[in-house]
């Protein structure tokens, strides 16, 4: 007995001796890692560091007296260095040889510092002003090459600390933590291989092609990773199991920024280099700050069962620029690419769907809503653009204004987003998943041919053929827009009454549960809503003459109010500032409905002259305040349920009859005057000559209850100091209104918004946006608006900007949100910084400010306003709410500001702002 007590002692020994020897192994080869680490973090500093400094050095070659600052670095840390080279728990041939590694990775990190110190050194002296950045740049490109030195030798040493560190631990796939840590180093392997396939260019004004099929590949890859990893995470002890569900939402966060990269890799951003950069810094960030983060506190949680190998931290290099850039020619965009609707038969399931089959079905409705969003961003533009075009028509007056421009920065073809459905599409069964993939495939293939037709505009904007053809290649594709528009709308239909099909088709798994009882009786409402839509739709459409009877509607809604305890039994209620409380959208949605049933007898057909369609409000509403209700039902349910579409507004965009050019202009005003001489500030300290003394005349009395503007009498004025000037009276009714800004003077116009949380309401932002959006159409290339908001601290959101560049306006607008406090004052004196340094002389300079409210303005702003008002800067107020302001700073300072004052309502806001922009008459010279 005691021979087999002396061995087995012998034995333990043995074993104890040699874990700990692989233990202290693995410690000592984590050292070494972690000087890697470390390394990259100062070489990605220094990356930064020369991005930011390359910035400043090409806004110095534009305009050389500005002055270029570098930080200082300060000294490299060698702590973590030499504790790597201290490593003794390995062999004597193990250590020089990890040794010499460590040391060819410190001598480029050094070298790396004193040049980057050399160009701090250079600029802090001021010496690329004597050199014209010659040394400067000789700097920045021998740091780039050191970048790229960098990582080679770093992936060197961790390829040799990999190799022993197998040595000491061999790989077991029955070990749950060496499978783990296996899973996530082919991860982090995969990733870092992407983003060394990705280019980061200096230069970010470069326009190359950018690998986004590499991008697509690895999203959709690790798409596959993400279903299949963590498998053994069960096996694990806490905390580090935790950790595997860790490193996967980290990695779902890297598909992600994968996903948006890939459907923002749009035309502008295919004009430069500035979205790849973006798209690299933001995956390097989420590799090194949470991948990789989550993977080493995995490492250090599995300490007491298993010692494992850490992973480096990645580090950034400089793309060598190719020698020519890609090529942007733009050829005429050929048809979609229809395919023949695939019909098929859906027979009754027998069993409920997996949750990965109600999962894609939920994809294909989202896929289509995001397509409408694109398709409805699509039609705003084409329709601003419509309007900036047709004062274009004439070739005479087209060479008089400035040059017509088209831009669709934010229009993203979502090909990410059909990919990600494609992949995921094989739970839906054949040959079901045919026939809907061929849909969503012509879905986006309608879109893409948007995408092409939109950068024609472009190219035909920008090399002005508009003058040549007269808008002929233009009408053209409006003609085509108006088509595609339109048949987007049917497919999109098709498509989601088929994904209906299918979810109908398979019993639910838990029928009597409350989740689903109460989202069957919503989405009987939703139905008998969507009824009520498209009869609304086919009526203003002329296609049917009656509006849709809506008393099923409001019995379904009313229904829905008095079952909700029966229809939510059992699910509890959190409260409405709680967003995971179920009975705030089913409540939402049954009173939406009920409102939704009494506006639909009160549609009207358009009448004449006006600017904004009946539908648009109708279709706000169905889509806010009753699809999103309902799919936010849905979206906490979890229960099976099915989404529903969102529906187009088919009447933002109408094609409008060319117009004829106007060869007998309006008559204008002539005053004979004597010319001022040009005055470059605000005042001037040399006399004026002033041959006609006139007089301001009195202003009228502003009738408090009046929602419309009063306009200044007839009274000829002359500025003495910078302006020639007609005041014109008129009757302020909508019909005597002419929607056009011919013969008024040019517009600087800076708009004042206040979008302060207080704004927030559906009778002020939603009003001030449509106010702006009724002068968009109208305006000029002479004519410029700014914006500038006011809550929190204030800000200019808008230079000013061309009418020519409606649709970049009509961007910021769609843009506006409420948040934030009133910083009224800061706002004013901002607003009048803006309108003076853009000041048109003889022109209409006006800020138009727009409040819900009363807010303290100090005397010195109450003095500047005055001041500005006779250097013929006026200041107009709009109010927004239900009920008119009752206070009278407001009207005070508009009385200061010689301007109008005026409360907003849905009667006036079409024509609020266009009377502020025709407060002028242009005089002939």
């Amino acid at each position: 007995m005691r021979p087999r007590l002396l061995l087995l002692f012998i034995f333990t020994c043995i074993y104890n001796d040699v874990w700990a020897q692989q233990e202290a192994s693995q410690q000592s080869l984590n050292h070494y890692v972690e000087f890697l680490s470390k390394s990259a973090d100062e070489v990605t500093d220094r990356f930064k560091m020369l991005r930011d400094y390359q910035e400043d050095a090409n806004r110095y070659r534009k305009k050389p007296d500005l002055s270029l600052r570098l930080p200082s670095s300060g000294p490299l840390e060698e702590f973590y260095y030499n504790k790597a080279l201290e490593a003794k728990a390995v062999t004597t041939g193990e250590r020089q040889q990890l040794n010499a590694a460590a040391k060819s990775v410190w001598d480029v990190l050094n070298k790396l510092d004193e040049t980057g110190k050399a160009l701090e050194t250079h600029v802090r002296l001021n010496a690329y002003k004597d050199d014209n950045l010659k040394k400067s740049d000789a700097l920045v490109s021998q740091m780039q090459s050191l970048f790229g030195k960098f990582s080679k030798d770093k992936a060197a040493c961790y390829q040799q600390i990999q190799s022993i560190y197998h040595r000491y631990q061999p790989y077991s796939a029955a070990d749950p933590y060496l499978a783990t840590e296996r899973e996530m180093e082919e991860v982090l392997r995969s990733q870092q291989q992407l983003l060394d396939s990705l280019p980061f260019y200096l230069n970010e004004e470069s326009r190359f092609e950018w690998p986004v099929a590499k991008v697509q590949q690895s999203m959709l890859r690790d798409e596959k990773v993400l279903a299949d990893f963590g498998k053994l995470q069960s096996k694990l002890a806490y905390p580090a199991s935790d950790m595997v569900g860790s490193f996967k939402s980290a990695l779902s966060e890297m598909q992600s920024i994968k996903s948006h990269a890939i459907d923002d890799h749009n035309f502008a951003a295919k004009q430069s280099a500035r979205h790849g950069n973006e798209v690299y810094i933001s995956l390097m960030n989420r590799y090194n700050q949470d991948l990789l983060v989550n993977h080493k506190a995995f490492i250090n949680y599995s300490n007491s069962a298993r010692r494992m190998l850490d992973y480096p931290a990645f580090s950034p290099i400089f793309a060598p620029e190719p020698s020519s850039a890609a090529s942007q020619k733009i050829t005429k965009t050929p048809p979609f690419q229809d395919k023949p609707l695939a019909t098929f038969n859906v027979k009754k399931a027998s069993s409920p769907p997996s949750a990965a089959t109600v999962r894609v079905l939920n994809d294909y409705v989202e896929y289509i809503n995001e397509s409408l969003r694109q398709m409805h961003l699509m039609q705003v533009l084409i329709r601003n653009y419509q309007s900036s075009a047709e004062y274009y028509r004439d070739p005479a007056r087209a060479q008089k204004r400035a040059n017509l421009t088209y831009a669709y920065d934010d229009f993203k073809v979502p090909v990410a987003v059909y990919q990600l459905l494609l992949s995921a599409s094989t739970s839906v069964p054949q040959p079901y998943r045919a026939g809907i993939n061929t849909q969503a495939e012509v879905l986006l293939n309608v879109l893409k041919e948007m995408d092409g037709l939109s950068a024609e505009l472009v190219a035909y904007t920008t090399e002005k053929q508009y003058v040549q053809d007269q808008l002929s290649r233009s009408d053209a594709i409006l003609d085509r827009y108006a088509i595609l528009f339109d048949v987007f709308d049917q497919k999109k239909e098709q498509l989601y009454k088929d994904v209906r099909r299918i979810h109908e088709s398979y019993p639910n798994a838990n029928a009597a549960s409350s989740w689903y009882v109460a989202g069957e009786a919503l989405l009987k409402t939703m139905d008998n809503g969507r009824e009520g839509f498209f009869g609304v739709k086919d009526f203003l459409k002329s296609e049917k003459s009656q509006l849709p009877e809506t008393d099923e509607l409001e019995k379904d809604a009313k229904q829905l109010i008095a079952d909700e305890y029966q229809n939510m039994k059992g699910l509890k209620r959190y409260g409405r500032s709680n967003g995971l409380c179920p009975y705030s959208p089913y409540e939402d949605l049954a009173a939406n409905s009920l409102r939704f049933a009494e506006t639909v007898p009160k549609v009207k057909m358009p009448s004449a002259g006006t600017t904004r369609h009946p539908f648009e409000s109708f279709y706000y509403f169905y889509n806010n305040e009753l699809v999103y209700q309902y799919n936010k039902f849905i979206e906490l349910a979890n229960a099976g349920l099915l989404k529903m579409i969102n529906q187009p507004d088919i009447f933002t965009f109408r094609r409008l009859t060319p117009q004829k050019p106007d060869n007998n202009p309006p008559k204008k005003i002539e005053v004979p005057l004597e010319k001022p001489a040009a005055i470059s500030e605000r005042t001037s300290s040399e006399p004026v000559k002033q041959e006609v003394p006139v007089s301001r005349a009195e202003k009228p009395v502003v009738n408090e209850a009046a929602p419309v503007t009063v306009i200044e009498k007839d009274t000829v004025y002359v500025e003495r100091v910078r302006v020639d000037t007609v005041y014109v009276d008129r009757a302020v009714s909508q019909e005597h209104v002419t929607r056009s800004l011919e013969g008024f003077a040019p517009n600087n116009m800076v708009l004042l918004l206040d979008v302060s949380s207080s704004m927030n309401s559906p009778f002020k932002m939603p009003l001030l946006k449509r106010s702006i959006k009724s002068l968009l159409t109208l305006l000029r290339a002479e004519d410029q608006i700014s914006i500038v908001l006011y809550s929190g601290k204030a800000r200019v959101v808008l230079k000013p900007t061309s009418g020519s560049k409606a649709a970049e306006i009509a961007r910021q607008i769609d843009l506006l949100q409420s948040d934030g406090d009133t910083d009224g004052n800061e706002g004013i004196r901002l607003a009048y910084k803006v309108a003076n340094k853009e000041y048109i002389r003889g022109g209409n300079n006006r800020i138009v400010l727009a409040t819900d409210g009363e807010f303290p303005v100090s005397d010195e702003v109450m003095q500047m306003i005055g001041e500005n008002a006779r250097q013929d800067v006026y200041l107009t107020i709009f109010t927004f709410g239900r009920n008119a302001q009752t206070g009278q700073r407001l009207k005070k300072l508009s009385q200061l500001g010689q301007g109008t004052y005026a409360h907003v309502t849905a009667e006036s806001a079409d024509l609020q702002l266009i009377l502020e922009a025709q407060a002028k008459k242009q005089v002939a010279k």
